[in-house]
């Protein structure tokens, strides 16, 4: 069975038949008016090629006209949906889709991808894959099938449902294992790199700004915590400074030290990296407070926080603190002593224990400022304003004549009972440490 993509729009204008989808078009030319009628008929139906072919023939189409119908029909494949009844559907996501059945002999074994993912939706489930230009939607006589592709089925057991599988890329044989550059992919990341940039799938991604009207935008500042408060240093911005090459060149990761940051030192780089200099209202464009820090933040949201983990700073007290960007001060959070020494230890371990860190700096994000803006790249787009947060941080510090050093890894779950944060609300994206002068 065939059909269209519900919100495909088929139009038949000087000869030409268009059918515009969301993620691109396609033309065919010289059709009979009968036959444009017929395809025009396809959005949101679906049909057998030959009950087609029959209605042609029905309504006085000649048998060239059928001939020509087949041939059309065998071009659009790329846009047209497959279904296997009464077991899956296949709707085709890419601009770049192209279906093909293939040729399976009835002994062959059929491999679900292991990029493969079955998810509930709307719709009901369906099965997609990073790997994948189509989305395959199943019903629940699918599912004994699609559990048995795990281990392997052999295509004699359903030759139908398999073909369209391995025709839709959720199926195949030992490819991916032999495949260099799929080797060394992981699951989670080509989904991830896959659905946070556009060209395989037809999800909105960009600024929709999908929440206006319906929940209201996070603030641009988060409320303080209350506790003690220990105002930093703040530097004249006047000062003489080393030339950017020299502390561009001379960034390294140092994670030996020869004597602790002074909290004047500590007041001196949060000043330096990541005060907010202003607050701005809502504008047209920019329906939500933005601001403005010294490290730039996709669409000005800002949504990195910044909670230190204190382990020696002369004139600052153990303990964690969760860093006031507007008031540029510290205040003391209400952690246990034990997670404390936990996070100390985690990000010792990210350092393979060659470190022994003096502040821990775990950079967390209030996922919804960016998610209510942007759609499919709000993830994506927080872990790049990391990246950044941590390229101003190491340029400073090194100007400074401090220890930066960037982690790869943390404890989500740690930081936010140590933080006391609800996870899913705003979690740790980033580590970084400060040590004082270098060590040898």
């Amino acid at each position: 069975m065939i059909g269209l993509r519900s919100d495909a729009v088929v139009t038949w204008h000087d000869g030409v038949l268009t059918i515009a989808h969301p993620f691109g078009s396609q033309a065919a030319r010289g059709l009979t008016p009968r036959i444009a009628a017929l395809i025009g008929e396809l959005p949101g139906t679906l049909t057998d090629e030959d009950d087609l072919a029959e209605r042609l023939l029905k309504a006085g189409g000649t048998s060239q006209e059928t001939a020509l119908l087949y041939l059309v029909l065998d071009r659009l494949h790329a846009v047209l949906v497959h279904t296997v009844e009464p077991m899956l559907r296949v709707t085709p996501i890419s601009r770049d889709a192209a279906f093909r059945l293939p040729g399976l002999a009835p002994d062959d074994t059929v491999r679900l991808s292991r990029f493969a993912l079955v998810r509930g939706t709307g719709e009901g489930l369906i099965l997609e894959s990073p790997l994948s230009r189509h989305r395959v939607t199943l019903t629940e006589e699918a599912m004994p099938l699609i559990a048995a592709l795990a281990r392997g089925v052999m295509v004699k057991e359903a030759p139908e449902a398999l073909a369209h599988l391995v025709a839709a890329g959720m199926a195949g044989g030992d490819v991916e294992d032999e495949h260099p550059a799929l080797r060394a992919w992981e699951f989670h990341d080509l989904l991830f790199h896959s659905r946070s940039r556009v060209g395989r799938h037809d999800q909105p991604v960009g600024a929709t700004f999908r929440f206006l009207g319906e929940t209201p935008p996070e603030p641009a500042l988060k409320p303080v915590p209350e506790g003690p408060v220990t105002e930093l240093h703040r530097p004249s911005l006047d000062e003489d400074s080393p030339p950017f090459t020299t502390v561009l060149e001379g960034r390294r990761s140092v994670r030996a030290y020869a004597g602790a940051p002074t909290v004047r030192q500590l007041g001196e780089l949060l000043y330096r990296v990541a005060r907010v200099r202003e607050v701005r209202p809502p504008a047209p464009g920019a329906p939500y407070e933005t601001s403005s820090r010294p490290y730039p933040g996709g669409g000005a949201c800002h949504e990195l926080e910044l909670y230190l983990t204190v382990q020696r700073c002369e004139g600052l007290a153990g303990g964690v603190y969760y860093y006031d960007p507007l008031g540029h001060r510290l205040v003391l959070l209400p952690a246990r002593a034990e997670d404390a020494r936990a996070m100390l230890t985690v990000a010792g371990m990210s350092t393979g224990y060659t470190a022994q860190p003096d502040v821990l700096v775990t950079i967390t994000s209030r996922f919804q400022r960016l998610s209510w803006k942007y759609a499919g790249l709000a993830y994506a787009a927080s872990l790049k304003n990391v990246g950044v947060l941590y390229q101003t941080f190491y340029l400073v510090a090194t100007a400074m004549g401090l220890s930066p050093c960037g982690l790869g890894a943390g404890d989500a779950d740690l930081a936010a009972r140590t933080f006391g944060l609800d996870w899913a609300t705003e979690s740790s994206v980033g580590e970084f440490l400060i040590g004082g002068s270098p060590g040898l």
